[in-house]
């Protein structure tokens, strides 16, 4: 069963921590996975009804349609409702973790009332790590680093888009390091697992004009499951990095804003 930690812990122990949380959460916070995963393949199955495979090789016609209006609406609202899900999971993830009631539609609800400051923050992210990664590689590396907690911070502190920003920022300042090894670290586990899942799902299979409509249905529906799968592995990664991060600053909230336990 998975304890809050209250001293800080080791790069192995903040990795243990995040299996731990992971287990507790999956069979309780697997539907705000789903969602995004589903909306995503519907997304696909829309997009390929529109380009016929024999355009998707041609580079005239990729251009054409990554210019599209159709391409262009269907990728904002696939980012809307990742955006949404996202952050409704770390918030059901982040409740399972220090003890409160856990509601998929309470989190859900958090999700959409913080729709426009992560949307904002987001913007930021993309704008500052596009520059850094232009200027000199570097930079862009060390912000995008520095403001992945971002969103956990808002989560937990309830706080706006520039605050979090902030807050990501001084939580791993100093621990830059620690921070990006863990998630490097975190990263080749779900790649590992996700080439072996997929491999088992058979998700290399061909694909081809002879593929049966059957084998592309199996597919799909591997390709979702495996993606709830590893979707939930992320959050429970950098809610686990910031637990440990908050007990080396002191006055760093772990418990959300507004909960009598806060501190």
């Amino acid at each position: 069963m998975y304890t809050q930690p209250s001293a800080p812990r080791t790069i192995g122990g903040v990795l243990d921590d995040a299996i731990t949380l992971y287990r507790e959460c999956l069979p309780r916070s697997w539907p705000l996975a789903l969602a995004p995963e589903v909306v995503l393949a519907l997304t696909n199955i829309h997009l390929e009804s529109q380009w016929p495979a024999y355009r998707r090789q041609d580079p005239t016609a990729i251009l054409s349609m990554l210019r599209s209006t159709d391409f262009v609406t269907s990728m904002l609202l696939y980012f809307v409702v990742l955006l949404i899900f996202n952050l409704a999971l770390t918030d059901h993830m982040h409740a399972i973790a220090t003890g409160r009631p856990a509601s998929n539609g309470r989190s859900l609800g958090v999700g959409l009332r913080l729709l426009p400051r992560a949307a904002g923050a987001s913007l930021v992210i993309a704008f500052a790590t596009a520059i850094g990664t232009l200027l000199l590689i570097v930079p862009g590396i060390y912000l995008a680093g520095a403001l992945m907690l971002t969103f956990v911070a808002m989560i937990v502190g309830d706080l706006g888009a520039l605050q979090s920003l902030g807050e990501s920022y001084r939580l791993i300042k100093g621990h830059w390091w620690r921070a990006a090894t863990i998630y490097t670290v975190a990263t080749m586990i779900a790649l590992a697992f996700y080439l072996i899942l997929g491999l088992l799902a058979g998700l290399g299979a061909a694909q081809g004009p002879g593929a049966s409509a059957l084998a592309i249905g199996l597919r799909r529906l591997a390709s979702v499951v495996i993606g709830t799968l590893m979707t939930m592995w992320f959050p429970a990664v950098l809610l686990s990095i910031y637990y440990d991060l908050a007990l080396r600053r002191p006055g760093v909230p772990t418990r959300a804003a507004g909960d009598p336990a806060a501190g």
